[in-house]
């Protein structure tokens, strides 16, 4: 009798910890910071802010333009999502952040982006800049033996944030899923059957 008492206070407990928690454990990345911080260098040698977009809806992708295959496929998925939004892409700001921040400059990036579609808005930052933007999306990156060799990988997260009209993450797109998840998440988000 005294056990099962106890074990169930301890199930009790448990659960309401779990509960007071869960809110964080599953929590989209806090923007304020990134939006309102972090500024970016844009093709034109300007800086860029991500505020600079509100009303619109973001699709953000960190990467860099020498990656051999998840940047290079991002970038045709946002292209193939833009091309099913048809009219309806003008409300939708695709941009993607290099943190290569030692190989790619504004206009190798400009470049990389205007490949894929004209629409993209290609930017990079100092590495301090991309350091506090990585820490707001809660993602990484890494320059591999950047030092020894001018041909090093850049370790980096994967994903693609979608981000309504007012700058909230609504979805994060793990590499892999087909564009039509991209496309999908739009669609809601501007109110498109």
């Amino acid at each position: 009798m005294i056990i099962s008492v106890m074990t169930r206070r301890i199930t009790i407990y448990t659960a309401i910890l779990l509960w007071l928690f869960a809110g964080d454990a599953y929590a989209m990345p806090d923007m304020k910071k990134a939006f309102s911080e972090v500024t970016f260098i844009s093709s034109s040698q300007s800086e860029h802010s991500l505020n600079t977009h509100k009303g619109k809806v973001l699709l953000v992708f960190f990467g860099y333009t020498h990656c051999p295959d998840i940047c290079p496929t991002t970038m045709l998925d946002i292209r193939k999502s833009l091309q099913d939004l048809g009219e309806n892409a003008e409300n939708v700001q695709p941009i993607f952040i290099s943190v290569d921040y030692k190989r790619d400059t504004p206009e190798i990036i400009d470049n990389y982006v205007k490949f894929f579609d004209k629409r993209i808005i290609g930017l990079t930052g100092s590495e301090e800049m991309l350091g506090l933007a990585s820490k707001s999306f809660k993602t990484s990156y890494a320059l591999l033996d950047s030092k020894n060799t001018d041909n090093y990988l850049v370790e980096h997260s994967s994903n693609l944030f979608i981000i309504d009209r007012e700058l909230v993450v609504r979805r994060i797109i793990p590499n892999g899923l087909p564009h039509s998840e991209i496309t999908k998440t739009l669609k809601e988000l501007l109110n498109i059957d």
